[in-house]
């Protein structure tokens, strides 16, 4: 059978995350949307439907990339937005077993298509949300985590991490692996997982009461860390003194983190380095956190806080949520980033009050007003600040953030 993981149309409520990435690349737990489907359906043949923009960047990591409808073989398209666990796969299966064309959908989103070799569809059935029902295809409901907006991502990490946990120790003999200090304190160690080459420094207390903890290979964990799981950190990673990070939390790979941390996502190479609250959000890549820089994730009066997605207001219907900031942003110290706050790629946020709460890509500024960051002076501080990860822009990701700059422009 042939797996494709589809990237549709609902990638716009999830921008500016998916405005530099695939949405199947999207982190939850501590693997991608799309790694967390290929875990439970390994196939020989698995190919990816994503938005033409990605194709150069990602061929590495997807090469099965299509454009046209491929051969009539028998195929399981996958929402890419799914959440994909051990329930939802056996659901699945049961009705793949029956053999019948159909679309699954979970309320009002759809989850899969399985076609038979005697049925066929276009791709253009993905281009429009809700999925209309193919003709000659059954329909089936199952129960599926859907990811449709930023806080949902967040919402489900840390039940990930838990998953993620009880996948891989299974398959490991020595739970702790790195040099944890006589002075450190792991509470409920039979949930930790530690590393090679990974350093826990005295005065680290990692408590596991509440969800596991797994720590990649070759982090620092300075001395006086408080990390109450569930929580990910992945290699390369500095934990710096003084932080405490709680539950929901996945740190990416090469970061830096400190202060406070709760119920959030940092991807890969993103900063964090000094004090400073952070809670209920989702930050990007080559992203830089100022020094006691504050994200509100919970309003005043408690009440539902509204986001605004792509320049349009959502009911979010949450009482937790911080922000959301997209690739190569950063913000200035003491920058105070409002409840429900979107910030696009590509920002540079600073000075006194609180800033919009929507603030699209390319902005320079902060409360006072916001003007245009101009593409060249932004590419050399993004130059500078990959260097100092000894890493270098590809030109297709050049690229990529050039057109995201002109379409600013065309707003």
């Amino acid at each position: 059978m042939h797996l494709i993981i589809v990237e549709d149309t609902g990638f716009k409520k999830l921008l500016p995350l998916t405005a530099t990435r695939p949405t199947f690349d999207l982190l939850c737990g501590t693997i991608s949307l799309a790694d967390r489907v290929e875990r439970f359906i390994p196939r020989k043949r698995v190919s990816y439907i994503m938005r033409d923009d990605f194709r150069t960047i990602y061929a590495d990591r997807y090469p099965m990339m299509i454009r046209e409808n491929p051969d009539a073989d028998e195929a399981l398209y996958v929402n890419s937005r799914v959440v994909w666990d051990e329930v939802l796969n056996n659901s699945i299966r049961k009705i793949i077993r029956k053999r019948n064309s159909c679309i699954v959908r979970s309320s009002d989103d759809w989850v899969a298509v399985y076609r038979t070799s005697s049925n066929s569809f276009s791709h253009e059935l993905f281009e429009t949300i809700p999925l209309r029902t193919p003709e000659g295809f059954a329909e089936e409901t199952v129960r599926a985590r859907i990811i449709s907006y930023p806080w949902d991502i967040i919402d489900a990490n840390a039940d990930c991490i838990t998953t993620d946990y009880m996948y891989r120790v299974k398959r490991i003999k020595n739970k702790i692996q790195g040099n944890v200090h006589p002075r450190a304190l792991l509470t409920q160690k039979k949930n930790i997982l530690i590393g090679k080459k990974t350093t826990i420094n005295p005065y680290v207390v990692i408590d596991a009461s509440k969800g596991p903890v797994i720590i990649e290979n070759n982090v620092t964990v300075q001395p006086h860390v408080f990390i109450q799981g569930p929580v990910w950190i992945n290699a390369e990673t500095i934990i710096k003194s003084g932080a405490r990070i709680y539950g929901g939390t996945s740190i990416g790979f090469n970061c830096r983190a400190a202060g406070e941390i709760t119920t959030s996502i940092i991807h890969s190479y993103s900063n964090k380095g000094h004090e400073g609250f952070l809670g209920h959000s989702y930050l990007g890549q080559w992203i830089n956190i100022g020094a006691h820089t504050n994200n509100s994730n919970l309003k005043n009066d408690y009440g539902p806080i509204r986001v605004m997605i792509n320049g349009n207001p959502v009911e979010s219907g949450k009482q937790f949520f911080g922000m959301v900031m997209g690739d190569h942003s950063r913000t200035g110290i003491n920058t105070m980033i409002n409840t429900g706050t979107n910030i696009g790629v590509a920002c540079n946020i600073f000075g006194a009050d609180f800033p919009p709460k929507y603030i699209p890509d390319f902005s320079w500024g902060g409360a006072a007003f916001l003007r245009e960051y101009q593409f060249e002076k932004f590419l050399q501080n993004a130059h500078a600040m990959t260097a100092r990860r000894g890493v270098t822009l590809s030109e297709a990701e050049i690229q990529l953030l050039r057109k995201l700059y002109e379409s600013r422009k065309t707003k």
